[in-house]
């Protein structure tokens, strides 16, 4: 696939270029879709060693406190992040770990804008497409630059790039980008099945519960099942349990579990949102099989968020599958954790000031 799969955001995008080109650092915006990748930073041809390793230093610093802050579920420290990540890629401009994740920080803070104490509506609708133009840069970077050899493209930023494109697209009303970022994700979902998938998910779960749009997103996260146990899970008695010998914290099957250190949730989030999807498409007895199975995660009582799934998985279902059947979308429950983008399958801890 040609990586520069789109060119073209209207408007939009050159207004988040020129905004982000004024600025020597990004002030307090950005989100996590799942950033779940390694990194590394290589040394240009011609540069000094000292130079090198202080430049590397700076990335690996950066990169760093971006992980602290974000399993520590504090959203508040995202301008602080920002900052640094933006100092380091001054010093180290070609790192793609260091655009991916200051495009994630965008994508943060956009997806859980309701805990800005003091939200810019200027800033906010600009987040969006500045995540996509740095996904993309970092996908051009990572899939086109010049890397040693043996090394492995990252996967996750299709998915990533995919995901953001479609919902510039949908923020704009334009069907074109919409149409483009799908493309992408087609594309990732093939490349990375168990964790793109749930990319396509999310890009379209709240679309109309009888389109063909929320139908084949809802699919998509069957197919990620499908992947991560290496056939067709059940589709009217899903469990889980027998897959349970699958799970492992290593190669690119730990997005499928809660056993990798990077999304240590991605489990429990996963089912919350299949388990939400199959409420909306009138599928109730099989979203309480899929609730149920997120206590098989080994980490479960330590989710900082378990309490939002139980509360549901408990709740007057049929009511919950009426609100998203009938002609208001306003009142459609939220397909995962309420006001809240990634953190609920990344945050190791609860929010500051939780009672949880």
């Amino acid at each position: 696939m040609d990586s520069r799969i789109f060119t073209n955001f209207e408007g939009v995008v050159r207004a988040a270029g020129a905004w982000l080109r004024r600025r020597p650092m990004i002030p307090a915006l950005l989100l996590g879709v799942a950033i779940f990748w390694s990194f590394g930073a290589t040394l240009g041809s011609g540069q000094p060693a000292e130079a090198g390793r202080a430049r590397r230093g700076s990335s690996i610093t950066a990169i760093e406190r971006f992980w602290t802050v974000y399993h520590g579920n504090n959203y508040d420290a995202i301008p602080e992040v920002q900052a640094e990540i933006q100092a380091a890629l001054e010093r180290d401009p070609n790192n793609s770990a260091l655009h991916a994740l200051l495009g994630a920080t965008h994508f943060w803070h956009i997806g859980e804008y309701t805990r800005d104490a003091k939200p810019d509506p200027n800033v906010l609708q600009l987040d969006m497409p500045a995540a996509a133009q740095l996904f993309q840069k970092a996908l051009d970077l990572d899939y086109n630059g010049p890397h040693m050899i043996g090394y492995i493209n990252d996967d996750h930023l299709p998915g990533y790039l995919g995901i953001t494109t479609v919902h510039v697209g949908q923020m704009t009303n334009n069907p074109n980008i919409i149409a483009q970022g799908d493309q992408v994700l087609d594309y990732a979902a093939y490349e990375f099945p168990e964790f793109n998938n749930f990319n396509r998910w999310a890009a379209h779960n709240t679309d109309p519960k009888d389109s063909a749009t929320y139908k084949k997103a809802l699919d998509s996260l069957w197919l990620g099942l499908d992947a991560c146990v290496g056939g067709s899970i059940d589709r009217t008695n899903p469990d889980v349990g027998p897959y349970l010998n699958l799970q492992t914290s290593v190669g690119r099957k730990k997005a499928c579990w809660s056993e990798g250190d990077i999304a240590p949730h991605s489990f429990e989030g996963y089912m919350l949102n299949l388990g939400n999807g199959l409420v909306k498409a009138g599928q109730l007895d099989i979203a309480r099989i899929v609730y149920a199975n997120a206590k098989y995660a080994k980490n479960y009582a330590a989710w900082p968020y378990r309490q939002v799934l139980e509360t549901i998985a408990a709740s007057d279902l049929n009511a919950r599958a009426a609100l998203y059947a009938d002609a208001d979308p306003s009142n459609d429950p939220p397909l995962g954790v309420p006001n809240r983008g990634c953190v609920y399958c990344h945050a190791t801890v609860s929010e500051p000031g939780a009672g949880h």
